[in-house]
């Protein structure tokens, strides 16, 4: 390989970008609007699985704080009702 042939990968990444004539027409614009639905959806997936744990976490942290209230009445009916 000559030093003529030798290419920088800067060089080398606008020539990649630099789009020609053959292959613009070849290319299709439907992998990026199924890109872009591939995304929107894994967003909307990840938004509802988002809210399911964030209902079942309440849910629980409701349930703990319903059995310190019931413990605390407990403990204090114990303290003054005792002789």
């Amino acid at each position: 390989m000559a030093d003529d042939d030798r290419v920088t990968r800067q060089q080398y990444r606008q020539q990649r970008s630099r789009p020609t004539g053959d292959e613009t027409q070849e290319q299709q614009p439907e992998p990026e609007e199924t890109g872009a639905s591939r995304q929107a959806y894994a967003a909307e997936n990840n938004r509802a699985v988002e809210e399911a744990k964030t209902k079942r976490l309440a849910r629980k942290l409701n349930w703990v704080i319903a059995g310190l209230v019931v413990g605390i009445i407990i403990v204090f009916l114990i303290l003054f009702l005792t002789p």
